[in-house]
């Protein structure tokens, strides 16, 4: 007779989900959190957003990429990005958004820096695909350019947001 498993233990289902989920996903990567050998990995969704694919198709370099999420993690930071869940954290006592005020604004400010920075034909670019998530042809093709500039339009933009950044080439 088959021993049945007892009621009491505890089931732990994995942080990564099923090997059969990430066998059937395309798309996904582990990656370490820290650059330490032997350090935590984490799941990371690598065709999620416009800039994801196109970094995975090598379309843009490491650069330009890091230029995008920065811009992107203070367009978060500055709180200008809609929240899909509760915020259990903040201690919301007079109906704000529980984001601290001065580093909202500092975040808001350097936004805005940072697009002036490009320029307002190239700010729009990195708004409509980063920021918005569209793709770039379509961009390309609301403002009167050829679908194949929009992409060209990205990688000059996040080439002067990763000079605004100072993110080393």
């Amino acid at each position: 007779m088959k021993d049945k498993k007892p009621l009491n233990t505890p089931y732990t289902p994995s942080d990564f989900g099923t090997s059969e989920r990430i066998q059937h996903t395309s798309g996904v990567r582990y990656e370490r959190t820290t650059k330490k050998l032997g350090s935590e990995k984490r799941l990371r969704i690598t065709n999620q957003t416009p800039l994801d694919r196109m970094k995975q198709r090598d379309q843009l370099t490491q650069r330009q990429f890091d230029a995008g999420q920065k811009l992107y993690a203070l367009h978060r930071k500055a709180g200008q990005s809609q929240s899909l869940t509760s915020n259990y954290n903040a201690n919301i006592v007079d109906g704000g958004s529980g984001l601290n005020g001065d580093s909202a604004g500092e975040a808001f400010s350097e936004y805005l820096a940072a697009l002036r920075s490009v320029g307002r034909d190239l700010a729009s670019v990195l708004q409509w695909v980063v920021i918005t998530g569209s793709a770039p042809n379509e961009w390309a093709k609301n403002n009167g350019h050829s679908p194949k500039g929009g992409i060209v339009a990205v990688r000059l933009a996040l080439d002067a947001v990763g000079d605004y950044f100072r993110i080393a080439r």
